[in-house]
């Protein structure tokens, strides 16, 4: 297991310590189980940011995927064609053009219940004291999705983890060195939307939000160390995961199912 987390790693071991376990080592490869489509969309969102990250970044990606980004006789998929109109989206977009100023593709580091963490910021902008993120998003800006631990449906931005996301990222930048950066950076989540017609916003997170999502972050890496001294994994039994590693030794009832 590993001694340094990153938000995808904490959110991971979240949803099932077994699978992330596994992950980390190198028993499961998570990315071998997503359909073709679902790669497809993550490389267009990749693009999205690579895009406003440099050019030289973008130069990189595009000859890195490029068998990816055309077919055979030469036209952009689908999902570029949607990544193209994004990017034009948010470049015409007076606030988004106004705050992604600054540092782009900055490492963080730092502790949280003496873990190491690390991130990568999209942009930190120190004039404006806010770090920006980009999040690319199938459906709405104002889209719910259905949160198992919950039983309801909730905002993306909550059922994604990303308030957690942006927790730890304040956090880190709090315990940096750097006397340039301030000690209470605000994140904006600047969500940009693969419809036909794109749509952006930037979203602003309440301080109490943020802190109530470190604590849960705290409590996550509670759980996460006491894996890490010893104690078994728990299962969600529902990730591909633990599908393809199921052994069924009891029935269950259908009041668990409900």
């Amino acid at each position: 297991m590993k001694k340094t987390l990153s938000f995808s790693g904490i959110k991971s071991f979240h949803e099932c310590e077994a699978e992330a376990v596994a992950v980390m080592n190198n028993e499961w490869d998570r990315k071998s189980t997503f359909s073709p489509s679902t790669i497809e969309a993550m490389n267009a969102g990749s693009f999205v940011h690579k895009y406003f990250e440099s050019k030289e970044a973008l130069d990189e990606f595009k000859k890195e995927h490029e068998s990816d980004m055309f077919t055979k006789v030469g036209k952009l998929k689908s999902q570029f064609q949607i990544a193209e109109k994004m990017v034009n989206r948010l470049g015409s977009d007076p606030l988004f053009k106004a705050i992604y100023k600054g540092s782009k593709e900055l490492e963080i580091f730092g502790k949280i219940n003496d873990i190491n963490f690390h991130g990568f910021l999209d942009c930190l902008n120190l004039e404006k004291n806010i770090f920006i993120d980009i999040k690319t998003i199938r459906g709405s800006i104002y889209e719910k999705e259905w949160s198992e631990s919950e039983h309801r449906k909730i905002h993306w931005i909550e059922s994604r983890k990303y308030l957690w996301q942006m927790a730890i990222y304040q956090e880190l930048l709090r315990q940096s060195d750097d006397e340039k950066i301030g000690k209470n950076i605000q994140p904006v989540i600047y969500a940009i939307t693969k419809e036909t017609f794109p749509d952006s916003s930037g979203i602003t997170i309440p301080q109490e939000w943020l802190d109530d999502s470190l604590l849960e972050v705290q409590e996550a890496s509670e759980k996460y160390i006491e894996v890490l001294n010893g104690r078994e994994p728990k299962r969600c039994e529902r990730c591909n995961y633990c599908k393809a590693t199921k052994l069924n030794t009891h029935t269950i009832s259908i009041t668990e199912l409900i």
